[in-house]
């Protein structure tokens, strides 16, 4: 709009209505909730009854569902970027120190939290039963050290002849293991994460022990505190998704997936009353997520695997892919 061109009245309200609903977006994101746009998107998509639904199921999942009866409705998505606050980590001690990095550990796990609360709420007002094949992803920026990204996906569905409930549940399984889930006589509760960051210092004294050439550098030894703080960080993030699963009164936990990665940092002082010191850290980042589950009925009848044969035709096809023929007895 040029500069000498006063708004019509229209563009000036237009231009509150927008400020009042970015405003009323900003509030509902810090209480844990969903941005007014997408409230909007799903209210619209339920008043129309779904004629048109979206969905990241397979064909094959797809085709498995309309079998069953149950709908896909559609997909939803639940989101948090978090900004991971100061943690102190160097010691710069003569003895072996270790310790979890709450900071970064609590970061994780609220941002997980707040993606499958927001999948959650997508999903109830679709009118959902539950939402099958969820991914979760994690991932964090190189032009900000300190912000990590938390998203959640799946396919919100509704099961034949069940009344809805208040909290759908949240399932990371795929469609054909969902199907297997329900004929042997379980139900998912919901999703569990837990995640560890966890750090080892060596201390100066251990460091120059295994580092030195003659105090045990020359031979294979196990470095016993990076050993033990990988169970350590192992046993905290499991512990933080059975904990999870035991407010749901789940079971068990099935289909779990386990990340881990691990970071070695070496370094090294001058001066000072000691002299130059060595230094060697491990960085332990543990993260676990599976579904939970209950039983719903106590006869469980699991059907019987029908024998079978998969081979893979290995000329490509006219896109370059590969065939697989399965034979059943």
């Amino acid at each position: 709009m040029p500069f000498w061109r006063r708004p019509s009245p229209e563009e000036v309200e237009q231009r509150r209505q927008q400020q009042q609903m970015a405003e009323e977006s900003r509030q509902a994101l810090e209480a844990g909730g969903l941005p007014l746009k997408a409230k909007q998107r799903l209210s619209e998509e339920m008043e129309a009854g779904h004629p048109l639904f979206t969905s990241d199921l397979s064909v094959n999942e797809f085709l498995l569902s309309r079998e069953l009866g149950y709908q896909a409705l559609s997909q939803v998505m639940g989101s948090s970027i978090y900004q991971v606050g100061w943690q102190y980590v160097r010691q710069y001690s003569w003895n072996t120190q270790a310790m979890e990095l709450d900071t970064v550990s609590q970061a994780h796990q609220h941002a997980a939290s707040l993606a499958l609360r927001r999948l959650e709420q997508e999903a109830t007002l679709l009118g959902a039963h539950g939402v099958i094949g969820v991914r979760f992803t994690r991932r964090s920026y190189e032009w900000g050290g300190s912000l990590l990204e938390y998203t959640a996906i799946g396919t919100a569905i509704k099961l034949p002849k069940l009344p809805t409930t208040a909290h759908p549940f949240l399932s990371d399984l795929s469609g054909q293991e969902f199907w297997t889930l329900l004929q042997a006589g379980y139900y998912p509760a919901g999703v569990v994460t837990g995640y560890c960051s966890y750090c080892v210092s060596l201390g100066s004294n251990l460091t120059q022990q295994i580092q030195g050439w003659w105090s045990g550098g020359s031979y294979n030894q196990e470095i016993q505190p990076f050993t033990q703080g990988l169970y350590t960080a192992r046993h905290l993030a499991m512990n933080r998704a059975i904990d999870m699963a035991r407010k749901q009164q789940a079971l068990g936990i099935v289909g779990m997936h386990i990340e881990n990665s691990r970071q070695i940092s070496e370094y090294e002082t001058e001066g000072g009353p000691m002299g130059r010191r060595n230094f060697m850290d491990l960085y332990v980042h543990f993260a676990v997520l599976g579904t939970s589950i209950i039983a719903v009925k106590k006869d469980h009848i699991i059907t019987t695997p029908k024998a079978g044969l998969t081979l893979t035709d290995l000329r490509p096809g006219r896109y370059g892919q590969n065939k697989e023929l399965t034979f059943r007895g």
